[in-house]
């Protein structure tokens, strides 16, 4: 849309000024575009990434690089090794229901 290569960040509500400054007014003009009137929520990064954070940690283990898998994701030693014991309690059970 070509009016909408002259919009100013003062032309938009607070929540978009927000967002514009974040990703850039086009894009944010593209968001609002392909979601409008839907209410979006971002979760805090820690908790939006966890999943595949935990995934990235199981699929790299290589037995002992629980630092670098730490330092990889930015989550803790002991949390690497807590998601590694619940693999491991994960197989046991498997074991048990065959």
């Amino acid at each position: 849309m070509e009016w909408s290569k002259e919009l100013k960040i003062e032309d938009l509500p607070e929540d978009y000024q927000l967002v514009a400054a974040a990703i850039g007014i086009e894009n944010m003009v593209l968001l609002a575009e392909k979601f409008p009137s839907v209410h979006l929520y971002f979760k805090r990064p820690d908790k939006l990434f966890l999943p595949a954070k935990i995934r990235y940690i199981r699929e790299h283990f290589n037995g002992c690089n629980h630092r670098k898998l730490a330092l990889d994701t930015g989550l803790s030693e002991r949390f690497v090794y807590s998601v590694l014991s619940r693999k491991d309690d994960a197989r046991q059970q498997e074991l048990f229901d065959t």
